[in-house]
């Protein structure tokens, strides 16, 4: 009688030591014995049992037996590749459909493993995947547990230490060799071919507290006069300091020494030049654009200190006496201040430029018109919000630009283009509305979508909310959480 999954299993184990003597053939004869004579139904159609997730494990093994002499090799090389990656499959079924492909094409599960496991949503499976790679110390698989590392992944959000893809790389290589294993990878990867392999090493030597490597790294490495990556990045060191820390801001950095962009890349050096010394070493990407902004405004700002910066700020956007709006989380995460005075210990000093240049920036009327004019066609397209980059031109005049989205996905959602992005590197903040309603004040500042928006950009971030239909609320965000309400805005007569 069958008990349960790993019940079923015991009587698989030693009859799948005969494969070597017996051949697939006997070895469905035996499953398939054994198995009807615990009561279960004979498995006529291999290809249906394997394609149905709900079969017990018993059943797919005897079906997986059967396949390759009654399907063909390349059938059964399909529906055991269908196992290994799709949904509902019991973890016992995963792990015999693995190791049946293992023999049969070793390749073909490489590269099975390359395409899917970075975006695999089954955490067991997902898990046992890295166990075994790693009990089998497959060293050619380091690239693709490094692809799939560097993806979130439910379940580990908050202990990213014990990711499966790392401790596989720990068990392979052991713990203190990681982060060289990294840098190996990055160094030995093709420039071009693997560009995002490569940029995945560096977010993760940072992500691992080893920014120290990636400085070394920029100037000391010995890379091929033709590494684009290494070329622009040190150059953008150089220049200003700046060394990205994920994949988004190397493209930053990167994008930057385009042809296209060499006006604002200089427009960059120049302004730094006004930053004092000791501040440069604290700059993130996001803070070049606001340093142009802010010496487009007012130069003298880049000589102000924080405590200079906040003397403005705090009578514009943090008098006594004014009415705050705060998103409501209710069932997602408990509630914080976003005002001012209550966030000021999480602000840098380039955090402090920048609300100085967004509340210069939304207290002029053609930004304000803009924006209300915007705001007003996202009310009546239910099928995406709007969003786009706030930026500003050589003579110091604000710019409002519109992008649409990437793909419609309703009305709670921007999904941002790529020619956002671009934009975006020689502009000043990443905007959108929430603007489903006049009366929108409960959705007043980003939700968790935009927190996580924020933290893989590392943009500086603007979100403009109705609180009625002559008023927007203005709320600034960026990665790690930060958020301080600018206050509210008052359509244009």
């Amino acid at each position: 009688m069958l008990v349960g999954r790993s019940d079923a299993l015991k009587p698989f184990k030693s009859a799948k030591q005969l494969i070597p003597v017996l051949g697939s053939w006997l070895l469905a004869v035996v499953l398939l014995t054994v198995f009807c004579g615990c009561g279960g139904r004979t498995v006529t159609d291999p290809s249906r049992v394997l394609s149905d997730t709900s079969e017990l494990p018993a059943r797919h093994a005897a079906a997986i037996g059967m396949a390759e002499g009654m399907l063909g090799e390349a059938e059964t090389i399909r529906l055991l590749k269908r196992m290994i990656v799709s949904d509902g499959y019991a973890l016992e079924s995963r792990e015999v459909a693995w190791n049946t492909l293992a023999r049969l094409d070793r390749a073909q599960l490489a590269r099975l493993l390359e395409l899917n496991l970075p975006r695999l949503s089954a955490p067991r499976w997902r898990t046992r995947i890295c166990e075994l790679i790693a009990e089998e110390v497959w060293v050619e698989m380091t690239p693709t547990l490094i692809r799939a590392w560097a993806r979130k992944m439910p379940g580990f959000l908050d202990d990213p230490d014990q990711r499966p893809e790392r401790l596989a790389l720990i068990e392979m290589y052991g713990e203190p060799q990681l982060p060289q294993v990294l840098v190996q990878v990055m160094l030995d990867a093709d420039p071009v071919i693997a560009a995002n392999l490569r940029a995945r090493c560096w977010e993760l030597l940072v992500a691992e507290g080893r920014l120290e490597v990636v400085v070394d790294l920029l100037e000391n490495a010995e890379v091929a006069s033709n590494d684009g990556l290494f070329r622009d990045l040190r150059r953008m060191a150089g220049a200003t300091n700046v060394v990205p820390t994920n994949r988004e801001e190397i493209a930053w950095m990167r994008a930057l020494c385009l042809e296209e962009n060499e006006a604002f890349l200089n427009a960059i050096i120049a302004a730094i030049a006004e930053v004092p010394a000791e501040r440069r070493s604290e700059l993130e990407p996001r803070d070049l654009g606001i340093i142009v902004g802010a010496a487009r405004i007012d130069p003298s700002l880049l000589k102000l200190d924080e405590a200079g910066l906040e003397a403005i700020l705090s009578p514009r956007i943090d008098p006594d006496g004014r009415r705050f709006y705060t998103a409501d989380f209710t069932g997602h995460r408990g509630t914080f201040s976003e005002r001012f005075r209550n966030r000021r210990d999480k602000l840098d000093w380039g955090d402090l430029l920048a609300l100085v240049v967004a509340s210069e920036a939304i207290s002029l009327e053609p930004v304000r018109r803009h924006l209300f004019d915007h705001a007003e066609r996202d009310l009546l397209d239910t099928g995406t919000e709007f969003g786009g980059v706030i930026g500003i031109d050589e003579q110091g005049r604000f710019a409002v630009e519109e992008f649409p989205p990437r793909t419609r996905s309703g009305d709670i959602r921007f999904v941002a283009p790529q020619a956002l992005f671009d934009a975006g590197y020689r502009g000043l903040f990443h905007f959108h509305h929430h603007a489903q309603d006049y009366e929108n004040r409960r959705y007043a500042g980003p939700h968790l979508g935009d927190f996580g928006y924020a933290n893989s950009t590392r943009a500086n971030c603007l979100v403009f909310t109705f609180i009625d239909s002559r008023t927007l609320n203005a709320d600034w965000y960026r990665h790690g959480g930060v958020v301080v309400d600018l206050g509210q805005i008052s359509r244009p007569d």
